[in-house]
């Protein structure tokens, strides 16, 4: 028990350890145009000019790649297939939402706008959703059964 506890953590961290990379390498990895337009004054500034299905491709794979590592991590943590289940039809509704958002906030012009898009790129290529995740897997785990 206790070995099998020690893998799991050590599992953790090198899952942690991937997400952290991926975030650490985003910019040769994913050639992502709105990198240096977020890190820029953006808001004085017109959207550069894009490649929307090449930029789309590469969120998507960025996305896709932080929920397979979130849901190991979900996995290795917990141990249990119904967190597994939740947690995936959370990221797939999650991600057509905000793919559909992020697509059609590409056009947009005022400053509102700007800044809607930069959040729902920061959901969508940051494993934000494994936070929310961890903690309402951990408190139905702890005190779920308690509520009945």
């Amino acid at each position: 028990m206790i070995i099998l506890r020690f893998f799991s953590s050590i599992v953790v961290m090198v899952l942690i350890i991937s997400l952290l990379l991926i975030r650490l390498y985003e910019v040769p990895l994913f050639n992502d145009p709105l990198y240096d337009y977020f890190h820029s004054d953006f808001q004085l500034y017109d959207l550069p000019k894009l490649n929307v299905w090449k930029l789309i491709a590469g969120t998507s794979l960025r996305y896709l790649l932080n929920m397979v590592l979130s849901l190991w991590i979900i996995w290795f943590l917990y141990k249990r297939e119904s967190y597994i289940h939740a947690a995936l039809w959370v990221y797939l509704f999650a991600y057509i939402i905000l793919i559909v958002a992020f697509t059609l906030l590409i056009d947009a012009d005022s400053s509102f706008m700007k800044m809607a898009l930069f959040y729902i790129r920061r959901f969508l290529i940051q494993p934000i959703l494994l936070f929310i995740l961890v903690a309402g897997f951990y408190f139905l785990k702890t005190k779920g059964n308690k509520l009945v």
